[in-house]
């Protein structure tokens, strides 16, 4: 009775809950739900491998909920008139924007009012036959031009023609495999967590015009010296287009 009668105690006690109290949540986070929200710059790139397409995206995905959340694949899905084209994974990412290399993206956890900000990389995997049959394409015409450059080792610097029956087929490859053709498009990028009741959706919509096309296809021409299948062309197999939500 004397102990509770001591202001000394009570002063005490309640330090330490003003303490404790200071290092949880505000009251008001203790009660709200786990959710995630995410905005995605105005602008993508459009790439390809040889006709493979990926894609390239600035995304900040926010924690607005009152808990922790994982998050643990971001994918984007390409459809047209309708239809739907591919579904693409990240892979890697930018950890700042003025990185020349990428992280790998790995699952990652947000707290509370935590963002998540980074320049992703979203690409197509070629299957098991399709890896076998491009590694072919590319080994041939790779032999084809270093058999043609044996003749001409005074001279490293001038490039070297593959035979047409070598690239030919590598055209072929990018002609079945490319999608970025003119037209209206709808990218639906989902962001999945640990907690499938929230994972969250959105769809947007953007537009390849001719000249485009015309950019993406041009690298098709480097094909013959190698430039764009094992060695990187100084054209940019690459376009920026403006993406709204839909």
């Amino acid at each position: 009775m004397v102990l509770l009668s001591d202001m000394k105690f009570w002063s005490v006690i309640i330090a330490l809950t003003a303490l404790v109290l200071s290092q949880l949540p505000p009251i008001k986070d203790w009660f709200k739900k786990a959710k995630i929200d995410f905005e995605l710059y105005s602008k993508i790139s459009l790439t390809h491998k040889v006709g493979n397409p990926n894609l390239q995206l600035h995304l900040i995905i926010s924690n607005i909920g009152g808990r922790k959340v994982r998050v643990k694949k971001i994918n984007a899905t390409v459809s047209r008139e309708g239809s739907e084209l591919l579904t693409l994974p990240a892979v890697n990412y930018l950890q700042d924007p003025s990185d020349k290399n990428n992280v790998l993206f790995t699952s990652f956890s947000l707290d509370p009012e935590e963002e998540w900000g980074h320049i992703v990389n979203l690409l197509n995997f070629f299957g098991r036959e399709e890896e076998k049959e491009y590694r072919k394409l590319e080994n041939d015409l790779i032999s084809d031009i270093r058999e043609k450059r044996k003749q001409l080792s005074d001279e490293p610097k001038v490039l070297i023609e593959a035979d047409p029956d070598k690239v030919s087929p590598i055209i072929e490859f990018f002609d079945k495999k490319y999608i970025w053709t003119s037209g209206e498009y709808t990218l639906t990028i989902g962001i999945e967590t640990d907690n499938s009741k929230i994972d969250c959706e959105k769809c947007f919509r953007f537009t390849i015009f001719e000249s485009h096309e015309e950019d993406l296809k041009s690298i098709r021409d480097d094909y013959k010296y190698g430039a764009g299948v094992y060695w990187d062309s100084n054209r940019l197999a690459a376009v920026i287009v403006d993406v709204k939500e839909a």
